[in-house]
């Protein structure tokens, strides 16, 4: 009976493994591709939907599958909870399961005619993970953004049909690529300590904290500046959006432990959102085709 039950757990078991994988993803990567395809495309089926939410995550968890078997140490070290370090998945189940994903992220893309965004993503992700990119800041960054800027391009092209991005649909999907090559290290004051052990040299251990920080923090007030006066939301949607802003920064810029830098990340994630689904008002105002 034991067995049995065993056995029934086990679906249950990898769908909580595969959530680890992305679980970081979650804030700052699902969820504003996901609102920017709903804001820009046209109203679509649900099974549409569903197709795109797939489609999204087999790329998303194809690159963090690769990312954490390359990084085992460094979150043994800071994220003791994922899958590798935990020891729910061995290092050859987790290389096995990278390569079925990265096999599955193709049939997708053949299936929903994504093919040019899915070979742009897979070329980025391979000389990220593989080419030792990931230890250049700058260049880290830029990959980040168009992995990003990808997730965003193909969930939009399924949702709206197949219909390929032009117009301002592509100035929206191009402003997401350039916020988070320009903000993206936002994410990289949470993890100094692992950092430092693996020898990168990201942004936040570059520069000074203040230095970085602050910069950070300019380039936040800068693009919430910019995006209210190309987007023009409104009144209340505006407050609500520079709260979310002012809450990002102000965290990063109070605190330096990594624990209240973490939870400034997931505020990063919502502004990060926000920042994304702004589109919509030239939508409701009949400007997006």
């Amino acid at each position: 009976m034991e067995s049995v039950l065993g056995l029934g757990r086990l679906p249950f078991s990898f769908m909580k493994t595969l959530y680890l994988f992305g679980k970081s993803d979650i804030p700052a990567a699902a969820l504003p591709s996901m609102a920017v395809a709903l804001v820009l495309a046209a109203p679509c089926g649900f099974h549409l939907i569903i197709t795109g939410f797939l489609w999204n995550q087999l790329h998303l968890l194809t690159f963090q599958v690769k990312n954490q078997i390359d990084g085992i140490e460094e979150d043994g070290i800071a994220k003791p909870h994922r899958p590798l370090p935990s020891g729910r998945i061995t290092p050859g189940q987790a290389t096995l399961l990278y390569h079925v994903l990265f096999l599955l992220m193709w049939i997708a893309a053949i299936y929903t005619n994504t093919v040019s965004c899915t070979l742009v993503y897979s070329i980025a992700i391979v000389v990220y993970n593989e080419g030792g990119l990931a230890a250049i800041p700058v260049v880290k960054n830029f990959i980040g953004a168009i992995g990003l800027g990808c997730y965003c391009w193909g969930t939009t092209i399924i949702f709206d049909g197949g219909k390929e991005l032009h117009g301002l649909k592509a100035v929206a999907v191009l402003m997401i690529v350039a916020i988070f090559a320009t903000t993206g290290h936002a994410q990289d004051f949470r993890d100094r300590t692992a950092d430092t052990t693996r020898g990168r040299k990201t942004i936040p251990l570059l520069l000074s904290q203040p230095v970085a920080r602050w910069s950070l923090a300019v380039l936040t007030v800068a693009w919430t500046l910019g995006l209210i006066a190309l987007w023009k939301p409104p009144a209340i949607v505006t407050l609500a959006y520079v709260a979310a802003s002012m809450r990002c920064f102000a965290g990063f810029l109070t605190s330096y432990d990594e624990k209240d830098d973490y939870v400034s990340y997931c505020w990063y994630g919502f502004w990060l959102l926000g920042s994304n689904i702004l589109p919509i008002f030239p939508r409701l105002r009949g400007e997006l085709p």
